[in-house]
């Protein structure tokens, strides 16, 4: 039987009833990765016992990462340069307010078991005209600017995909994304674990790297928000099909928001952004 498993990412609540949902929930398929040390977990209202694995445990741990809003791209990171996952052929990622829905984990493992290649599901898909229109900038010279027009050189599309042919000396073009029409976000996927360490290397260049600090530095939230859409253009270059038919909702909770002032402008971005338009 092949292996699967689904790291839940979480800062201070789990919710039962999100997983409950599915008679066919088997706690052997996930990992709840506690993250974010300026929170306690808070377990009152819980009756599952999960495996809760707490990020400050893995051995390459880099606290940075969570303080730089990467967030969920920090589970990612370390499981990657720690190689958690070699005894796995299917690996992924929820964030804790996805919501199962039920025969989720009997149609996953059926799914797998069928199939005669590679699959990868995404369990929050976006079709490329939504991203693309959604005209995200990433222009290191603009960075109170984080939408724009969408037939900019710095949509974000544009600049992931130079950066991933750069790195790879591969040649993708807008057109092959397009082709593919599927880019998964909100870090909600189940992939091979053959692809994800492909993958990674990419990932953790960009991150280690530093560069997409230099984006939308107002707002706290955009590292993730932007390493999330590298991600999607990974899987979405990638020739294995992308399973689109199993979504999940996705509920939303302030908890997510560690220090709100983090996203407030300060006075000078403010007057910056009023005068000169960035």
């Amino acid at each position: 039987m092949k292996t699967w498993k689904i790291y839940v990412t979480f800062f201070k609540k789990l919710f039962d009833d999100h997983y409950t949902i599915d008679p066919t929930f088997n706690t052997d398929n996930f990992v709840f990765a506690k993250v974010n040390d300026d929170y306690e977990w808070d377990n009152s209202a819980n009756r599952i016992n999960y495996d809760i694995f707490y990020e400050r445990q893995f051995p390459s741990f880099d606290p940075g990462w969570q303080q730089k809003g990467y967030h969920e791209n920090s589970v990612l990171y370390h499981l990657y340069k720690d190689k958690l996952y070699d005894q796995l052929d299917y690996i992924g990622f929820l964030e804790y307010d996805h919501v199962l829905r039920p025969g989720f984990c009997a149609e996953i493992q059926e799914r797998i078991e069928q199939s005669q290649g590679d699959l990868i599901f995404s369990f929050g898909a976006f079709n490329y005209e939504q991203l693309w229109g959604q005209g995200i900038m990433l222009n290191k010279w603009r960075p109170g600017q984080q939408e724009g027009r969408a037939k900019s050189r710095w949509n974000c599309l544009n600049v992931i995909l130079k950066d991933y042919n750069d790195f790879y000396g591969t040649n993708f073009s807008l057109d092959d994304l397009r082709q593919k029409d599927c880019l998964p976000l909100c870090h909600a996927v189940l992939m091979p674990a053959r692809i994800y360490d492909k993958i990674m290397p990419f990932h953790t260049f960009i991150m280690e790297s530093g560069r997409i600090e230099k984006f939308h530095t107002f707002n706290w939230r955009s590292n993730a928000g932007i390493m999330e859409r590298y991600l999607a253009v990974e899987l979405c270059l990638e020739s294995a099909p992308i399973v689109t038919d199993i979504q999940l909702e996705h509920r939303s909770y302030d908890i997510k928001v560690v220090k709100p002032e983090w996203s407030e402008k300060s006075l000078f971005k403010q007057l910056r952004y009023k005068f000169l338009g960035y």
